[in-house]
């Protein structure tokens, strides 16, 4: 018999609950072993709920019980997470979670420590919620040489920036809207800052390159500063903004940035929008594959786990340490010289000819798109020729010279 006890019964943590009480037969005929839940540890006490017989508030009842043989760790943060993660392991114990803090932060120590435990670390789960990425970069794809990845990795901000164009809505609006939904945490910072994104694509990266990527050396740039005359002037070019995580693996060197890009309309992840993730891997076989789903929620991060879950009933076992946990990869900068830029600026009190001509005067001929005016202040938008970024503040300096032109945004353009 395998018995799997739940440490966390909040939202993920009670989606595998639920498909376990309800798929456990099924699992047993289908794998010929015996499935069962047994302990679930919450601190509620969670009275007339179907989890209720399985609840203890005691971790040791689980940690001590040698018939207890998966753990699923659905606690968030860092430390408890963390420190009951790592005596699980100890403890003989196979461990499947959906969180990324321990992921990124401890990953290593604890797939080394699962390792010498003759036991599973497991976290499909925590890089891409519902969608199955880790075991595809770890058998699907492991013949190729995987150079880049590109990711909308943060369902919050991906909703955030989709329900700004759509409804014409302020960040802060649409923040709000994202937290009334469940969305967005009361804090966000880790969401419209970039790190959460941040941890998913050090994750990623270290699978799909075989090094451990730290994700404090991923440069990480957030979403606060897009307004919606931002999406709304990149629309009118052919483009849409998204919050993408990216690495790209040159030489042996990896760059890792989350950043706010234009995609053109045609890109396969300006197609992914709401709650919604997509992760594209770039392979020297398979060329561009594309991954796409749900990024979070309870039964599609669940489903994740209970995956895992299958994978150590089928009896799989590390053979050998992965790469990442004996090398540290090292990280560089972007060796690429020169880049587009999306420029928006505001004009006041002068002629659309005017501003063509100061623009021109600054960055020679480019289009200008105009939105609409709002009190006597006109919205326009360039996008730039390829420039250094020496060139671009430049140009910048050059253009606000003029009294009646502001620059008030600047995003990447990824060709």
């Amino acid at each position: 018999m395998v018995k799997i006890a739940i440490m966390g019964c909040g939202v993920v943590g009670s989606g595998v609950a639920d498909i376990l009480l309800e798929k456990s037969e099924e699992l047993s005929r289908k794998f010929n072993k015996k499935v069962k839940l047994a302990r679930i540890l919450d601190i509620r006490d969670m009275k007339g709920t179907p989890y209720e017989p399985y609840l203890t508030k005691n971790a040791d009842e689980i940690l001590n019980d040698p018939k207890i043989n998966i753990m699923v760790m659905t606690i968030g943060g860092e430390d408890i997470a963390y420190t009951l993660t790592k005596k699980a392991l100890e403890a003989g114990k196979h461990v499947v979670t959906s969180n990324k803090e321990i992921v990124a932060a401890f990953g290593r120590e604890l797939v080394e420590t699962a390792y010498n435990n003759n036991v599973r670390f497991m976290y499909e789960a925590s890089a891409g919620g519902g969608i199955p990425i880790i075991r595809p970069l770890n058998i699907c794809l492991a013949s190729n040489d995987i150079y880049e990845i590109q990711g909308i990795l943060n369902g919050t901000t991906n909703y955030i920036l989709t329900k700004m164009h759509r409804d014409k809505m302020t960040f802060e609006e649409a923040l709000a809207k994202a937290q009334q939904k469940g969305y967005a945490e009361a804090d966000p910072t880790a969401d419209v800052d970039g790190h959460d994104a941040a941890r998913k694509i050090a994750i990623l990266s270290s699978v799909a390159y075989d090094k451990f990527v730290d994700y404090r050396d991923v440069s990480c740039t957030g979403i606060r500063n897009i307004c919606y005359e931002d999406l709304e002037l990149s629309s009118a070019n052919g483009f849409k903004i998204k919050l993408i995580a990216r690495s790209i693996n040159k030489d042996g060197k990896i760059e890792a940035v989350v950043e706010p890009l234009l995609l053109g309309e045609d890109h396969m992840l300006a197609k992914v929008d709401s709650v919604f993730n997509g992760v594209l891997v770039k392979g020297s076989y398979t060329g561009d594959s594309m991954f796409y789903g749900k990024g979070a929620g309870k039964l599609p991060t669940a489903s994740a786990i209970l995956g895992d879950i299958i994978e150590i009933l089928t009896g799989s076992v590390e053979k050998s340490l992965p790469g990442f946990v004996k090398e540290k990869a090292e990280m560089t900068t972007s060796k690429q010289d020169s880049f587009r830029f999306f420029v928006r600026i505001w004009k006041n009190s002068i002629s659309s000819e005017e501003m063509a001509k100061v623009v021109e005067n600054s960055f020679g001929k480019v289009a200008i798109y105009c939105g609409e005016s709002e009190n006597n202040r006109e919205k326009a938008a360039l996008i730039t020729g390829y420039l250094s970024r020496e060139e671009l503040d430049k140009k910048i300096e050059e253009l606000t010279q003029s009294l009646n032109i502001k620059v008030e945004n600047v995003i990447k353009v990824e060709d």
